[in-house]
């Protein structure tokens, strides 16, 4: 992960009760989910499918439903574009959906 930064304090967590197929990130202002590809579109596909896993997980409910609430609380932004892969990462703000 690039970031310009000073100073970055990190904590990797090994879980063996879950299977992830792409890194997620847990920042103070909430959850991150990332997709990498050449094609931009595969890459938000990706980003986009991860959140939308997420919060299947965390709010136990459907894949539709799941898929509604990201279309409203969560944010999709471009990581990288310079590189011959290009990266796309997913924002859900912690409390932007309640249960």
């Amino acid at each position: 992960m690039e970031c310009p930064m000073d100073l970055v304090d990190i904590t990797l967590i090994v879980r063996d009760d879950i299977q992830l197929k792409m890194p997620r990130a847990h920042t103070p202002s909430g959850w991150i989910t990332f997709g990498f590809n050449e094609d931009l579109n595969i890459a938000t596909a990706v980003a986009l499918n991860e959140m939308v896993e997420l919060i299947k997980e965390f709010y136990t409910i459907g894949k539709a439903e799941a898929l509604a609430l990201a279309s409203v609380a969560v944010d999709l932004r471009i990581t990288q574009v310079v590189n011959g892969v290009k990266g796309v990462h997913a924002i859900l703000p912690h409390g932007s959906i309640r249960k």
